[in-house]
């Protein structure tokens, strides 16, 4: 299978096809809980404090259409959720082992809500643990596996299951679970191409909902890299099991931070930056 199978570049991921109508989703938690899908530490503040779901703007800026629904700095609780569903087609989740309960859970309400949704979960807990997780929620369609930005592209634009890399499911006739080969780690070059996180921002996100309390206001997290170069850098990536260290072009990050603060100037229907301050980017 793995013969047959290659790895596509940006410019393939992006096919003019209309795709599924795309939902992706850091889910609902506990108040005050920053466990999102960039976060660091998965910790209640006694400020409330969030990090950006950076690991989804990539996907959602691939996909036409897409919604990119980052719900607990939004302050979305699970029942606006189901209904904000009912107008998309594929749903990507990004989990985490703490919310790993609630999520599977709500995975099982939304099927049954809508029984032709098809639902991808991804993150770390899917990652390590595949066959784990389709035992534990049947309303999970696939998995994608370590790092998912062309997994679940291919998918929304009409490839089958069995042809892409990273990913797995369950065979419809006989119930068994199918692992595809792994997928190769997205290159320097690939990585420079992705569509930028601050547009995905721009577009999908409340920016002013963002707030780290030794940061001006509002802030921006964006990353130029993936990988984990030393021991205690980039956690997330170890877990999405990410293991070499990849650079972005080195004129992206001031582009991308230029962008930013124009974007935020924009939004007229959010209250502006105070005066002579800047915008706090990491």
């Amino acid at each position: 299978m793995s013969e047959q199978i290659s790895t596509p570049d940006i410019a393939e991921a992006i096919q003019t096809a209309k795709p599924l109508k795309t939902l992706f989703l850091n889910p609902p938690s506990f108040e005050k809980f920053d466990g999102g899908a960039s976060s660091r530490w998965p910790a209640t503040r006694e400020i409330e404090s969030y990090w950006y779901p950076v690991w989804l703007t990539y996907p959602a800026g691939m996909l036409e259409g897409s919604r990119l629904l980052d719900a607990p700095p939004h302050h979305i609780k699970w029942q606006e959720v189901v209904e904000i569903l009912k107008d998309y087609e594929f749903l990507v989740l990004f989990t985490s082992s703490l919310g790993w309960e609630g999520d599977q859970k709500m995975a099982t309400v939304i099927k049954q809500t809508y029984p032709s949704i098809k639902i991808a979960f991804v993150g770390p807990p899917v990652t390590t643990s595949p066959d784990k997780a389709f035992n534990g929620c049947p309303a999970i369609d696939f998995i994608c596996r370590r790092e998912f930005d062309f997994s679940v592209v291919e998918y929304a634009k009409g490839k089958p299951l069995n042809e892409i890399l990273g990913v797995s499911y369950k065979d419809q006739s006989s119930g068994k679970i199918l692992h595809t080969p792994d997928r190769p780690q997205v290159t320097p070059e690939q990585l420079g191409d992705l569509p930028w996180a601050t547009e995905v921002y721009h577009r999908d996100l409340d920016v002013t909902k963002y707030n780290i309390p030794f940061l001006l206001h509002p802030f921006v997290s964006l990353y130029s890299t993936r990988g984990r170069p030393a021991t205690r850098l980039s956690r997330t990536a170890t877990a999405l099991g990410i293991p070499q260290w990849s650079r972005s072009s080195l004129t992206n990050a001031p582009r991308m931070v230029s962008r930013a603060k124009c974007s935020s100037s924009r939004r007229r229907s959010r209250p502006p930056p105070r005066p002579n301050s800047r915008i706090s980017c990491l």
